[in-house]
């Protein structure tokens, strides 16, 4: 969808910035990302130097150099493509219309990534997809350590088995006429998981369609109109609480509607609407009405995109559900403002941004983040599993550009001030800890750096990032962001034959407490940080056929991107990529 790919494709940015492809590939796909969690407070949008027109102006332009190797930053539950669109980098002839990656290891790590474009011509094109990710195996059984002054979550030596896998399949294509282009999709999406607290199968049908137009010229009508839906299944089993399930109606309707009305102006007006419905376990409803008037201009070095949102929050808690939801309400109106200067022209932008707005925070997101959560644990402590999520204002500024087209860079630098936003929160419950959501007030400060090198035989980038928040002064029991966390990756290639390469990624501790309900008490408590040191090899036997390797966690340290869940420590992986 041309709206969805516009707001998330920001989870990709490091793979654009990282180009870390073989040549046994040969390929760029272009990849489109269905609906993500929209309430992950650790991304900032960033935004574009381009002008806020509707995508399809850019549609089929979008070229990632691909790379067998997925980011330990970009797992199962942090994005999903759904259709890659395999472009012959220039210099090739000819079409590829089978991609295959396929591998596993040790502890077990199975993965798949499957597209086959049957029909694909200059107007129509027509995938069926699949991809898995999981992990099978040990994790490490964690506690408190009571052994300082301040608490801290760490391993207690024992271990316990489980799962957690992804599967996505299904078929999308899109219809390219002169002046439009039409997109869809339909797919299965489906979680598996297993640990000591839950054992969770979540199954859902999703649909995808938009129509949108292709050109921008003057006094041309202009517009973009997306929908999606899905309907899944939750169930469920919670320790000690039996079998149960949650059904879920996702519905999400855009449109951006306008033209330009003289040499360098133009008008948009942008309409939307999220709507979410619970059965089961929840008995409630809700929904997030928005209108955006945005004047744009475009001329010479300025690129100004002055708007305005009007956001109207409803919900709707009926009998049988004892713990209200999405009941936190916003300010109607929010700016909407983006202006960049190209400073130097090609190689150097200056932008502004200011922003805000609510979201509901839907079931199907809030697991993609935090997927060991279980209805029932919010139940229990009396709080919400699902609240809205209300930006009362965020403002970044920046600089973008490259250096001689091999160096480039984004630093920013800005400030967020959440009206209400989710946090994940411990509790000790007996001689068992369990993780769950909390939703607070709270500010952040952030400087990030996203950076990347190319050359013939050295790619190299990354991202670092620091938050300052007054989480702990507002509410003990939430779990602020770790103050420094990022992404290093590194590739050589050897006459685009062998590829060697190195990447970690890395945080430092999250601070906050534990809640101790039965003691009417919070204990303080840190999650310790950890570096993710991983390395990688790949020979391409010709430019079809390539074989791969990948191992992780090598530095052996507890990682905990979830509180309370960590894998069993070093693994590697291997498999093969074919592109025919």
């Amino acid at each position: 969808m041309n709206i969805l790919l516009r707001k998330y494709i920001v989870p990709l940015s490091a793979a654009v910035m990282l180009p870390l492809s073989a040549a046994a590939q040969d390929l760029n796909p272009t990849v489109e990302v269905s609906r993500e969690y929209r309430g992950t407070l650790m991304d900032l949008d960033k935004p574009s130097v381009d002008m806020a027109l509707p995508d399809s102006v850019l549609r089929f332009n979008l070229q990632f150099d691909y790379s067998v190797f997925d980011s330990p930053f970009k797992g199962a539950y942090e994005f999903r493509p759904f259709l890659m669109d395999m472009d012959i980098a220039p210099g090739y002839s000819g079409e590829r219309k089978f991609y295959l990656r396929a591998g596993a290891g040790y502890s077990l790590h199975p993965e798949l990534d499957l597209v086959w474009s049957p029909v694909r011509n200059d107007m129509f094109r027509l995938s069926l997809y699949a991809r898995h990710r999981s992990y099978v195996g040990n994790y490490r059984a964690l506690g408190l350590d009571m052994s300082s002054d301040e608490a801290a979550i760490r391993p207690t030596g024992a271990r316990f088995s489980g799962h957690d896998l992804l599967t996505e399949a299904g078929v999308a294509g899109s219809l390219d006429w002169e002046t439009g282009i039409m997109d869809f999709r339909a797919g299965y999406y489906g979680t598996a998981l297993r640990d000591t607290t839950v054992t969770r199968g979540y199954d859902g049908l999703e649909l995808d369609f938009g129509v949108a137009s292709k050109h921008r010229v003057e006094n041309h009508f202009v517009y973009d109109v997306d929908a999606s839906y899905r309907y899944a299944e939750d169930k469920f089993t919670y320790s000690g609480a039996g079998r149960n399930f949650l059904t879920e109606h996702d519905l999400t309707l855009s449109a951006s509607l306008g033209g330009a009305f003289g040499s360098g102006h133009s008008f948009l007006l942008g309409l939307g609407l999220d709507y979410a419905l619970y059965g089961a376990v929840f008995n409630s409803d809700a929904g997030n009405v928005t209108m955006s008037p945005r004047y744009l201009y475009s001329g010479g070095i300025w690129n100004v995109d002055l708007g305005v949102k009007f956001a109207f929050l409803f919900s709707g808690n009926r009998a049988g559900n004892p713990v209200p939801m999405n009941m936190v309400r916003g300010q109607v109106i929010y700016p909407d403002i983006t202006v960049s200067l190209s400073a130097i022209r090609k190689y150097m932008d200056v932008y502004l941004t200011v922003g805000g707005g609510p979201d509901i925070n839907r079931y199907s997101s809030v697991l993609d983040s935090e997927h060991h959560v279980t209805p029932l644990y919010n139940m229990a402590s009396g709080a919400p599993l699902l609240d809205n999520t209300v930006e009362r204002i965020s403002f970044s500024a920046g600089i973008r550009g490259n250096i001689a087209s091999r160096f480039r860079y984004d630093l920013s630098a800005g400030y967020r001030n959440f009206g209400s936003a989710p946090l994940p929160t411990v509790t000790l419950l007996g001689e068992r800890m369990y993780a769950g959501i909390a939703y607070s007030p709270w500010q952040m400060f952030f400087t990030r750096l996203d950076f990347s090198w190319m050359s013939q035989d050295v790619s190299a980038g990354g991202w670092i990032e620091y938050r300052s928040t007054d989480v702990a002064g507002r509410n003990s029991i939430l779990l602020a962001p770790s103050a420094f966390s990022g992404y290093v990756d590194v590739m050589y290639n050897w006459k685009k034959r062998i590829f060697f390469g190195a990447d970690c990624g890395f945080s430092t501790a999250r601070y906050g407490s534990v809640a101790v309900p039965a003691m009417s008490v919070s204990t303080p408590t840190v999650i310790p940080g950890y570096a993710d040191l991983g390395v990688k090899f790949e020979y391409a036997f010709t430019r079809k056929f390539s074989l791969w390797v990948r191992g992780g966690n090598l530095l052996d340290m507890t990682i905990q991107k979830t509180p309370l869940y960590s894998e069993s420590g070093i693994y590697f992986t291997a498999g093969i990529c074919l592109n025919l």
